[in-house]
């Protein structure tokens, strides 16, 4: 079979398994009872609805527990650029207390990305930026009436990331927390701004442990929701019955059953074509090492180092499979810059796909 020939006939096959992946996700979720909680439209149900913010409170009651929080309201989470030509950004779920103010940003990240630290660096300083800017909350007389060491004061301000990987390889912990120190002393520049990340997967023990707390539950619940037919006795407490409440799948509305299929093909993309990649890694590396004489294992080795890659390294033959990745995780709401990062296509090739959503 010539070249040519060979790369038509992967584009067949990518093709028929795009025509498949529809039917096949529906019918995977009619096997489910609950839908994946990583997904963005699942994710909102039971954490960014202002209709059931009690899920919400709970978690931040157990991430934060010094900050004893009696009741959290929704806020917008559009931010609009200062600079004209800039980009905004938006972010999954944000609210305040009610009592002091202190601000949360909540972001839930199914993917690793090269830049999601400094993702939440810049959303921190957004939200900080926020609650000086007249109209959003804050009116003109109330900040000319501020003493004049009040002018730069804020809320205490947290960014909160939900990760569906390991963020930290070789430690255990679950819940990591940042804040700006010294880098001699290790004391704090600021107690008002902090950065902290779950890790979903990282619970691997028993989890009707007695020793499992409610985050250890908590990140085990969320990492394993579409295995379960039904929520088991060792997730117990108003917490849990509501987080599976929410997240059955037959009590969605239609158009949130629409939205979670659409969410859930993004998916499947991605999943179908890390293993396309990676397939095709290990079998060129194979066919060099003949080639050049060198021992199989040894190959092996070199094209496991190009599928961590992820999606590096397809070839020019998949750009309209790719094309049609980046198209969903666009809609899903990801940034252009990951969807880059994600299908190795350029920025601005991005952007030009998003211009003709």
């Amino acid at each position: 079979m010539s070249y040519l020939a060979g790369k038509m006939k992967d584009m067949e096959n990518i093709e028929g398994r795009c025509k498949d992946r529809k039917k096949q996700a529906r019918e995977k979720r009619m096997l489910q009872r609950y839908a994946d909680v990583i997904s963005d439209t699942v994710f909102k149900r039971l954490f960014g609805d202002e209709k059931f913010p009690d899920l919400l409170l709970y978690l931040l009651r157990h991430l934060i527990p010094e900050r004893k929080i009696s009741s959290i309201v929704y806020t917008s989470q559009e931010h609009q650029s200062a600079i004209p030509e800039g980009h905004g950004i938006r972010i999954d779920v944000e609210c305040y207390e009610s009592e002091t103010g202190a601000r949360f940003a909540v972001e839930m990240q199914a993917l690793r990305t090269e830049h999601f630290h400094d993702r939440l660096l810049l959303y921190s300083t957004y939200i900080i930026q926020e609650q000086h800017d007249v109209g959003v909350g804050i009116s003109l007389e109330e900040i000319r009436n501020r003493e004049k060491d009040e002018k730069y004061s804020y809320a205490p301000s947290y960014v909160i990331a939900l990760m569906n990987y390991d963020d930290n390889k070789g430690s255990a912990e679950i819940k990591h927390e940042y804040a700006i120190t010294d880098l001699g002393d290790r004391h704090l520049m600021t107690d008002k701004i902090k950065y902290i990340t779950l890790e979903l997967p990282k619970y691997h023990e028993p989890i009707d442990s007695p020793a499992a707390t409610v985050l250890d539950k908590f990140c085990y619940a969320l990492h394993n929701m579409t295995t379960f037919e039904r929520r088991p006795k060792y997730l117990e407490g108003k917490f849990f019955e509501m987080l599976f409440e929410r997240a059955e799948i037959a009590k969605f509305t239609p158009q949130e059953v629409m939205k979670y299929e659409r969410d859930m093909l993004t998916q499947w993309d991605i999943d179908d074509l890390r293993e396309t990649v990676r397939h095709e890694a290990r079998a060129e590396g194979l066919a060099e090492g003949r080639a050049e004489g060198r021992a199989e294992g040894r190959a092996e080795g070199r094209a496991e180092g190009r599928a961590e890659g992820l999606l590096k390294g397809i070839d020019r033959g998949r750009s309209e499979s790719l094309a049609m990745v980046a198209q969903n995780l666009l809609k899903s709401g990801m940034k252009p810059e990951d969807v880059a990062h994600n299908t190795t296509l350029s920025v601005e090739k991005i952007l030009e796909i998003q211009r003709n959503l």
